[in-house]
């Protein structure tokens, strides 16, 4: 069996073939344009994917019945791709994972976490958990806070112990 060269659409038993190409921007609506062979095509990305940046090389599906999908975004190769903003922070978004720390890096100008019901973060006895009705806990040993500026609180009554 002979091994595909790159870019060389392979078929698949269930889907259309797969090609290599390079995100050249995403638009506001969402849609890649993804360079393929040299011709820029629109593509959906699947919504298991981490939003892929400029520059970034994916695996597309092109059907001719459908729209292109981009299935899978190859890490970014170095460092210098991810540089900083102007305001200091991370100017490409990426994910990555260091299986030998067990560390999993998220790096984006703005993160969205959204949940119909609750989120809940854990590590070890530490708990923060937000609910849809608007409420926050926090349950730990010890709690630490600091400002150097203000320090505010507010509510409707404060309770301390």
């Amino acid at each position: 069996m002979a091994i595909p060269q790159r870019n060389t659409p392979v078929a698949s038993p269930v889907q259309g073939p797969m090609c290599v190409g390079k995100i050249l921007r995403i638009d506001s609506g969402g849609a890649a344009i993804v360079e393929i062979d040299g011709q820029a095509i629109p593509a959906e990305i699947a919504t298991h994917l981490p939003w892929p940046v400029p520059g970034q090389r994916v695996a597309v599906m092109q059907d001719a019945e459908a729209p292109a999908l981009v299935l899978a975004a190859y890490p970014l190769r170095d460092a210098a791709a991810a540089s900083p903003g102007r305001d200091g922070g991370i100017e490409a978004a990426g994910v990555g994972f260091d299986p030998a720390t067990g560390t999993l890096r998220i790096h984006a100008r703005r993160l969205d976490l959204t949940a119909l019901g609750s989120v809940e973060i854990r590590c070890g006895d530490s708990v923060l958990r937000f609910n849809a009705q608007g409420s926050v806990v926090l349950e730990a040993q010890a709690i630490t806070q600091s400002s150097i500026g203000p320090y505010r609180i507010e509510g409707a009554s404060i309770d301390l112990n």
